[in-house]
């Protein structure tokens, strides 16, 4: 199969390893460039080396973040590759999982790297896209951030080798033995599992200011109550110490005698949140089409259970809006089918998160779709995979999904007749549970021996 299917198709944190404990005598200088700088010459130096028939390539180390292409995943990508090329000396190159038109879905990315003094990132930064000539992925060796399982689509000629992992999701138990660091534990945001790695390291305050955004977008702007938990303050009180902030900072404490203050607390930490919650937020100018792929995560499971055992392939797509907002009269179906075959999907779960308007309460809804006439296998039994979606989904305690009052069997009345080849169900869940808790159960149900 082609790269990227031709662009479509510990465990627990104990230790920092030896490897990426400080080594302040093997920094390179970062005044000698900007942040920006160094992403340019980075970008354009790797692409220089993929087209070198001598295989310069293979020297290089890919850092990518997940294909959802959040804040978090870019920002973490970014710094990881900075770290191993000025500190470790280990050439590395950030990668995002989309095409560059993407960016343009999220505007508090944009806002973010204009921050961080990226001004171009679509000239600045490495796309997937931009490798779309080559049939096999140019280089072999891979850094993951903010997710932990390497996509079967990535085929270089070389076998593939994950050599870092630094994420926060459910932990897949993979590069158990090739990964070094190997983090995977909890916290709200991934990049500060990668600030902690920067410790004592000399970072520019650009890089600080783009790892700390992603924390604040993360965690709610670290307010007590919400997602933040013990790593991800003490990262954001380090990144704040370098960040372009600091200066201020350090001028108004040395006139103060009041205690410090709490990141939560401070005026500029307010003011960014709010910023880049509103930037976020806004989507008004989105289509069900960009909806559906602004904030969109792939994953392929065998089915033990099938006696084919097939590899069948789920999306999952986060929506900031209600589906009555967006998805209906028959858009949820038309739109996830039309998306459905773009990505070569059997499976669509489309999880919206809102707040009411009755007192401003957060709420979630979950619709799935699955297509049933693109079969993996000649003998595939549809059937079978509905009724064990259906159940599993009900069956599971955290997700405490309930049928959807008013598009229970989707957004038309004759769903069989308009969409014959779509199942659909959509339901109303525990409004705190997340996609990250939605993908480990989707995993569970598909890939559990039991119906």
């Amino acid at each position: 199969m082609s790269f990227l299917n031709r662009m479509y198709r510990l465990s627990t944190f104990v230790r920092i390893p030896r490897m990426y404990e400080p080594q302040r005598q093997s920094i390179a200088p970062a005044a000698a460039a900007t942040l920006a700088d160094f992403l340019s010459s980075t970008r354009e130096q790797y692409l220089r080396d993929v087209q070198d028939a001598s295989g310069k390539a293979q020297n290089w180390t890919v850092v990518m973040g997940n294909e959802a292409g959040d804040l978090d995943t870019i920002a973490s990508s970014i710094a990881f590759a900075w770290l191993r090329t000025k500190v470790h000396n280990q050439p590395s190159i950030s990668l995002l999982q989309m095409d560059r038109d993407d960016l343009d879905l999220r505007a508090e990315n944009l806002h973010a790297l204009s921050l961080a003094g990226i001004s171009r990132p679509k000239d600045q930064l490495l796309f997937v896209t931009d490798l779309i000539d080559f049939h096999t992925f140019p280089s072999h060796k891979f850094a993951l951030v903010d997710h932990n399982r390497l996509s079967s689509s990535f085929n270089p000629k070389e076998e593939p080798v994950v050599v870092a992992l630094v994420d926060h999701h459910a932990d897949e138990n993979l590069y158990l033995d090739s990964a070094e660091p190997r983090i995977i534990t909890p916290s709200g945001s991934c990049a500060s599992h990668i600030a902690t790695l920067m410790d004592n390291v000399d970072i520019p305050p650009e890089l600080a200011d783009l790892l700390l955004s992603a924390i604040l977008i993360d965690t709610d702007g670290l307010k007590p109550g919400g997602k933040a938990i013990d790593v991800d303050r003490k990262a954001a009180e380090f990144l704040i110490s370098k960040s372009s902030f600091a200066l201020s900072l350090n001028t108004l404490q040395t006139n103060d005698t009041t205690p410090p203050t709490a990141p939560y607390e401070m005026d500029f930490i307010k003011t960014l949140s709010e910023e880049l919650s509103t930037k976020k937020n806004d989507v008004s100018h989105l289509g069900p089409r960009d909806l559906l792929r602004r904030d969109y995560k792939q994953y392929e499971f065998v089915l033990p259970w099938h006696p084919d055992t097939p590899i069948i392939r789920a999306g999952l797509s986060t929506v900031p809006v209600k589906l009555a907002d967006w998805a209906a009269n028959g858009k949820l179906e038309s739109e996830s089918e039309a998306w459905m075959k773009e990505r070569g999907l059997h499976i669509l779960g489309v999880l919206t998160a809102y707040r009411g308007a009755s007192k401003g309460k957060r709420k979630r809804e979950m619709a799935w779709v699955i297509q049933t006439h693109s079969p993996p296998t000649d003998n595939f039994n549809y059937d079978a995979l509905t009724k064990r979606l259906w159940s599993g989904l009900k069956a599971d305690e955290v997700l405490d999904v309930k049928e959807h009052k008013k598009f229970g069997n989707g957004t038309l009345d004759n769903i069989q007749g308009n969409f014959p080849h779509l199942q659909v169900r959509v339901f109303t869940q525990n409004p705190h549970a997340t996609r990250k808790v939605v993908a480990p159960v989707l995993k569970t149900i598909m890939e559990g021996q039991n119906s």
